[in-house]
């Protein structure tokens, strides 16, 4: 096994030497093999893999949050052996040029909904000029071992891969492994930045005697130019690498990310080699050996000259104290030692702007105890260093121990900038756009809730319009208690049903239509469900539960009326379990049927009718508005049932369910209907329902546990502006800290928030700009009123 690591190192020495000497970049650039699935052979007897992980709100978490982010941080970082060396690479690129203000975020081909998209387009590349940097950061983190050959470092990679990536989640990071194309791009982003890489993989067939090296490599790599010997010119652009030579006697948790923050295109790299703990502590106690016969030397030498000889010098005493609280680290407090190199790399189209721009990184690093110095003759080796392959060809570095690598978090100021997304705003702290996709949350389940007046409604409406737009396969239902929302819904196409005395639209809370291939047993079961909360919206009494005695009785009439009924070829309706209700023998039937007679005769029997109306419509609004109080939470419930089997009927097709419910609190009046909502919004996640609940009373709303919980399996959370005791609750509910408290209190303008996506945690702000849409999503009273005025009385659109 000797001999094998002494060939090894022998082999990967020459290939060094070799790659020193280079006269050409193919021979330059520091990797032999590249593979589809992502394994690179980097040297001779050396293979590696890279993740990308994505970013968590770690810098505006609470402190107790940080400490739990720390630690795991520090279980990742001795998760890897002596045998094993890691690279963490952060690195931001720019959005290339010609994307700027060009972008097509929506398709402007339909017919009905293509000016709108036209327009949405131009406001956010409008807004997209806006952004201080238009970068995106990547994260990614390369771990490399020694094998004989790629199928000896399969499986060692694949285990490295699986405790990396349960590390990293949890602290709730997206994990990724990268493929062959994708390490290319990541790399070809460092050395050919502004430059397509290839990523199709066919081109490396035989025929074409093309091999990874030849897709990722530049042109020219001019070494020293214009004299210079402390930077490089590759394919025209400037470059420079820095190495991290000292650092200050403690380093904050901002350290990397005030670097990474900077809007700069440039990349971070920090190289990690451990060391076996027996080995850490006899180099250490060795050091201390040496520092104890300096200061006997020291000692020696005073005694002679007459001086006081417990005096030493301050750096010896500095150093030997150091030392021991390092050692105590080592043996006491379960600390690693690593062989540890940082590195920067920046770039630019000309001398002076790279200039510029390693002048801004070095002070950002000075203003963090760090000081950075150019690689004089060794640029190439930075360079091959700062690539994503694990693999460190600097010299330069120092001893760390667990605490003091993991203290160099590597997440900054958070972006949300999911592909396939729609827009919530932009960054409060970068005026970079928010994009977020919600279907690939985990759970895209959602609310938003705000003060009147905080841009809560606009937001909706926004969100609404970017599901109209953004997925225009999927169908589209709007809960309006308020009628508000109309306004967005008809100009893209959409339906209203507008249930009311005197409306002839009606939905009969029995309809099975679109669930008629399911299971007997499971749907009746729901229905009663159903019924129950019902009957909890009949009564008067809120919070009170129904009677056992009720439930049972609801139950058998339920039933009764579906298997009368079928057997005279027709659906039951409301006054179908009426009869049944005065039928039964208790004197409880007689109260329920009570209940539930002002919905079944007279002027509000509307809902006692077979249904005329359904949700064929792509986008539809179910306009609750002329409902009473009492009637309207009955009346949501009903239209529940109809989403409810449309939803299982959509889920059959393929096709995504989006349902938005304002005033969501009302459906937490009773005990029966918060358990029928809980277990509709549990299901539906099951059946590609993405469900948003909208409201301007959080505490009631949260005052209940199933919805306490209900919020906390749901992945989407926006918050605008808080009355205090709001804030405080979804404060204690979120674990929201201090500085993110500060998005949604009195001080946020209309428009402003914090935006909870999964682990994403981002403020946000909103200046939408007049025009059509602006038109669509307005709530302002006097404006609306205006513009109604303007169409002549005949409404704003």
């Amino acid at each position: 096994m000797r001999e094998q690591d002494r060939e090894l190192a022998d082999a990967t020495a020459e290939q060094r030497r070799r790659r020193h000497a280079a006269r050409d970049v193919y021979d330059a650039i520091g990797f032999e093999s590249m593979w589809a699935d992502g394994i690179c052979e980097v040297e001779r007897g050396l293979f590696s893999q890279t993740v990308a992980f994505s970013d968590i709100s770690y810098q505006s978490a609470r402190k107790e949050a940080q400490e739990a982010v720390f630690s795991a941080w520090c279980q990742l970082l001795d998760g890897f052996g002596a045998d094993s060396s890691v690279q963490l690479s952060i690195t931001n690129t720019p959005i290339p040029a010609e994307e700027i203000g060009s972008r097509s975020f929506f398709d402007e081909s339909d017919p009905v909904t293509g000016r709108f998209a036209a327009e949405y387009n131009r406001i956010l590349n409008d807004k997209m000029r806006e952004g201080i940097s238009n970068l995106v950061r990547t994260r990614h983190l390369t771990y490399a071992v020694g094998a004989r050959d790629v199928e000896s470092a399969v499986p060692r990679l694949a285990r490295i891969r699986g405790e990396v990536t349960q590390a990293l989640q949890r602290v709730r990071c997206e994990v990724e492994p990268l493929d062959g194309p994708a390490r290319l791009e990541a790399m070809g982003a460092l050395i050919r930045p502004g430059r397509r890489i290839p990523t199709d993989w066919s081109l490396l067939a035989a025929h074409t005697g093309l091999r990874a090296k030849d897709l990722v490599c530049p042109g020219c790599i001019e070494t020293k130019p214009g004299g210079s010997a402390s930077k490089l010119r590759i394919d025209g652009t400037w470059c420079q690498a820095l190495v991290f030579r000292s650092f200050g006697s403690e380093l904050m948790d901002r350290c990397i990310a005030e670097i990474v923050d900077l809007p700069i295109p440039l990349s971070v790299s920090i190289h990690v080699q451990g060391m076996d703990k027996a080995r850490a502590v006899s180099f250490v106690k060795q050091r201390l050996a040496w520092m104890d016969k300096e200061i006997i030397d020291e000692q020696r030498a005073a005694v002679k000259r007459g001086y006081d000889y417990t005096i030493l010098p301050s750096e010896l005493r500095y150093s030997k104290e150091e030392a021991e609280d390092l050692l105590d680290d080592l043996q006491n407090k379960n600390q690693r030692l690593f062989r540890y190199t940082g590195l920067a790399w920046a770039y630019a189209d000309t001398e002076a702007e790279l200039d510029e721009r390693v002048l801004q990184i070095t002070r950002a690093a000075r203003s963090n105890s760090i000081e950075l110095e150019a690689l004089d003759y060794r640029q190439r080796e930075g360079m091959n260093s700062i690539l994503p392959l694990g693999n460190n060809h600097v010299d330069v570095g120092r001893f760390m121990t667990t605490a003091e690598i993991a203290v160099q978090m590597p997440f900054a100021t958070q972006e949300l900038n999911q592909e396939g997304g729609g827009y919530y705003g932009q960054n409060k702290e970068s005026s970079n756009l928010v994009i977020c996709n919600r279907k690939r949350l985990a759970s895209p389940m959602g609310y938003v809730a705000g003060k009147p007046g905080s841009g809560k409604s606009f937001s909706v409406k926004r969100e609404i319009e970017n599901t109209i737009l953004a997925y225009p396969d999927d169908q589209v239902i709007v809960f309006d208690p308020a009628g508000e929302y109309s306004s967005v819904v008809v100009p893209n196409g959409g339906t209203c049903i507008r249930l009311g005395p005197d409306s002839d639209a009606h939905l009969n809370p029995f309809d099975l239509a679109d669930v008629e291939g399911h299971a007997t047993a499971s749907q009746r079961a729901f229905k009663i469900d159903a019924f129950l909360a019902l009957s909890g919206a009949t009564m008067a009494e809120g919070r009170q539960g129904l009677p056992e005695a009720d439930k049972s009785i609801i139950s058998r009439c339920v039933e009764d009326a579906y298997e009368r009924c079928a057997a005279e070829g027709r659906v039951p309706v409301l006054a179908d379990l009426y009869e049944g209700l005065l039928a039964q023998p208790e004197p409880e039937a007689r109260g329920i049927a009570l209940r539930y007679e002002r919905y079944v005769r007279g002027a509000t029997s509307f809902f006692s009718h077979e249904s005329n109306v359904g949700f064929d419509a792509r986008i539809t609004c179910v306009d609750l508005r002329d409902l009473s109080q009492n009637m309207r939470t009955f009346g949501m419930l009903t239209a529940l049932e109809s989403v409810r089997n449309r939803m299982y009927a959509n889920f059959e097709r393929g096709v995504t369910t989006w349902l938005y419910i304002d005033e969501v609190q009302s459906l937490f009046e009773h005990p029966s209907i918060v358990s029928y909502f809980s277990k509709f919004w549990a299901e539906g996640r099951k059946f590609n329902l993405i469900c948003t609940g909208i409201t301007q009373n959080s505490v009631y709303m949260l005052e209940h546990e199933e919805a306490r919980n209900m919020v906390l399996n749901s992945d989407f959370v926006l918050l605008h502006k808080q009355s205090p005791l709001d804030r405080r609750a979804w404060a204690d509910l979120l674990g929201l800290s201090e500085r993110e408290e500060g998005y949604i209190d009195e001080s946020a303008k209309p428009g402003e928030g914090l935006l909870i996506a999964g682990a994403a945690r981002v403020p946000i702000k909103d200046d939408f700009p007049r025009g059509q849409l602006y038109d669509l999503f307005n709530t302002k009273p006097d404006e609306v009123a205006e513009l109604k005025r303007a169409s002549g009385g005949r409404g704003a659109r």
